[in-house]
């Protein structure tokens, strides 16, 4: 064992893993680590890092949360399931892609049918303002 020792983020390069996952490690006990006084406060400092670490080991997931079990049945997943998944995903957007078009295309005939059917508004110009009205008639040079 050598004095040297790597901090989350560095043990995370070197591993070529996410820091989350250095985390997952540490709590296992797959990773030798020690919690010491840092400059922003308590850090982990790893002691040691195995070169047979794979970063797609098997971590016990009887332990973890509940999104941690969901992530784990995500990533058993076969490619050509994802892609089924995918293409299944697309068709689903195109569909619901020509209801939205349809739906607005409803939409624009009703409001023509309102307008059509509405009265006439005042011209907004030919109103005269609330004052001019109590106060008689409207001042000219």
């Amino acid at each position: 064992m050598t004095n040297q020792s790597f901090n989350i983020n560095e043990a995370a390069k070197k591993l070529n893993v996410s820091t989350r996952t250095i985390r997952r490690y540490i709590k296992a006990g797959k990773l030798k680590a020690e919690l010491v006084k840092g400059s922003f406060g308590d850090e982990y400092r790893i002691l040691e890092l195995p070169p047979q670490l794979d970063p797609n080991l098997d971590l016990d997931c009887s332990e973890g949360t509940e999104h941690d079990k969901s992530v784990s049945k995500i990533t058993s997943a076969t490619a050509s399931e994802s892609f089924d998944l995918i293409r299944e995903l697309q068709e689903k957007n195109l569909a619901l892609a020509a209801q939205l078009g349809a739906a607005a295309e409803r939409i624009r005939n009703l409001e023509n049918q309102v307008k059509l059917l509405a009265p006439p508004q005042k011209d907004k110009a030919a109103v005269k303002p609330f004052w001019q009205r109590w106060f008689g008639r409207q001042k000219t040079d």
